[in-house]
């Protein structure tokens, strides 16, 4: 099996014994079906939480095209806010920039968890992708209803 590691090492880390983090931007996993890609903790400090999700979510697109993919890949959104900015506002601000990105039906899960800060000055927002894109590039999409557990 084929892994892509992208970015690796990135930022800088205070340390004696090593020289850089020993983390990676994503990594893709490449299957005879599909490739499995993980994007962690992407932030982009500058600007209002508008401008910030843009941002990452161009970084999200290009990583996914370089791989052969696009934003209709994604199965997974994880959004981290910080917990002074995260109301009704902002959430309807992430989703207004999200619908510039991905169209229905495509949409995927998402949740957003309120953090009370991010190790990055000035970040609002922090993302994390799960993207699954298909051999062939091709989704059959079926949409179920929400369901009442009652």
């Amino acid at each position: 099996m084929k892994k892509t590691v992208i970015a690796p090492g990135q930022g800088t880390i205070e340390s004696d014994v090593i020289d850089e983090p020993q983390i990676s931007l994503a990594v893709a996993t490449h299957h005879d079906t599909h490739t499995h890609v993980e994007i962690n903790g992407l932030v982009y400090p500058e600007g209002d939480v508008r401008e910030q999700t843009r941002q990452m979510l161009g970084l999200v697109e290009k990583i996914l095209e370089d791989l052969e993919g696009s934003m209709h890949d994604i199965v997974k959104f994880r959004w981290f806010v910080r917990e002074d900015v995260l109301d009704d506002e902002t959430r309807g601000t992430i989703h207004e920039v999200r619908s510039d990105f991905i169209d229905y039906p495509h949409y995927p899960a998402s949740c957003m968890v309120g953090v009370a800060s991010h190790n990055v000055e000035g970040a609002l927002v922090e993302l994390e992708v799960r993207a699954t894109i298909p051999t062939d590039g091709e989704w059959t999409v079926e949409r179920l209803p929400a369901t009442n557990n009652q």
